[in-house]
């Protein structure tokens, strides 16, 4: 939901208000009461809410939210956030691209921390031009505006940030044996539950901002050709957290880690990403612009790029794509 205006808002409290009350049945009248309008304005909304997709039953009792439904109700999530990453937060039923729509404000001066998320994107994007390809309403896909006070030439380590502190998240959600794979995915169970795109704007001086888009597969995933890992999700793996609560997990862990970043330097990142470094001790197929570079996963350094021993030499990649990952 998009609080566009007053009656964007009143919406989105209607639906906070079912939200709040699982599996309950809440009169129309009692609505009214709670929101400060009219029972026949309580039901253009909802019916509002109906044509966005989200299942609302009107029954004599009152309106049911399906059990099934897991909303992102913006107003709900904004009191729980915490600093530097705490909103606002904007969530859309559908949108283009929740990175373009977060570069857009950045560029005219949104502060860090802004959220953008939607429950489905018609032009979601990963790495490389590849497509990001979500099942409406079973993904929590968002995009974060940040303005990290570090040199251009460190800025390489920011997906690896977001992707240790999104792994945090989704650990202390209940997901076990959660790894990352240099430079932007999320490996829970040998499956990819979780993609980061970061974006930025930098000349030689300064960063003047980024955006970290993250796609988390919450629920099923629809099929994906191609794909470098095999796609998966955490309802597979036995854990669906409602989206909001996913949501607000992430930002604080994720905020927790840029913050320890920005202030202390990447000893610590690079710590934690050796606790989780899928590619670690492997031997691994990595395709540059300069040629493919074959040899065994070393983990990386303090600028964020991925060192790889290439025949007992070792070699520091700033870009580049896993192509393969020989297991052993």
């Amino acid at each position: 939901m998009k609080p566009v205006d007053g009656h964007g808002d009143r919406r989105e409290r209607v639906l906070a208000a079912l939200a709040a009350r699982p599996g309950e049945r809440v009169s129309g009248g009692a609505l009214a009461r709670e929101l400060g309008c009219s029972r026949a304005a309580v039901h253009r909304h909802v019916d509002a809410l109906r044509a966005t997709g989200i299942p609302i039953a009107a029954t004599r009792a009152g309106y049911l939210l399906d059990p099934s439904a897991d909303p992102v109700v913006a107003s709900s999530v904004m009191p729980l956030l915490v600093p530097p990453l705490a909103g606002p937060v904007t969530w859309t039923a559908e949108i283009g691209s929740t990175n373009d729509e977060a570069s857009r404000l950045a560029r005219a001066g949104a502060p860090e921390g802004t959220v953008i998320g939607s429950d489905h994107q018609t032009a979601g994007r990963g790495r490389r031009g590849r497509s990001w390809v979500d099942a409406p309403g079973e993904a929590l896909m968002y995009t974060v505006i940040l303005r990290p006070r570090v040199s251009p030439v460190h800025a390489g380590m920011l997906p690896i940030v977001v992707a240790i502190g999104l792994a945090d998240a989704l650990e202390a959600c209940g997901v076990r044996d959660v790894e990352v794979a240099w430079p932007n995915d999320v490996l829970a169970g040998g499956m990819k539950v979780a993609g980061i795109l970061c974006e930025m704007s930098a000349d030689q001086e300064r960063v003047a901002w980024a955006v970290a888009g993250m796609g988390v597969n919450v629920g099923p995933v629809p099929e994906v050709e191609g794909a470098r890992w095999t796609p998966g999700s955490l309802a597979s793996l036995g854990v669906r957290p409602r989206r909001g609560d996913l949501l607000v997990a992430a930002l604080a862990a994720i905020g927790s880690r840029y913050e320890a970043w920005t202030d202390h330097g990447a000893g610590g990142v690079v710590a934690a990403f050796g606790r989780r470094d899928h590619l670690a001790g492997r031997p691994v197929h990595i395709g540059t612009p300069s040629g493919p570079v074959h040899g065994i996963g070393c983990g990386i350094d303090e600028f964020g790029r991925l060192v790889v021993d290439a025949d007992g030499a070792q070699v520091a990649l700033a870009s580049g794509e896993v192509t393969g990952v020989d297991r052993r």
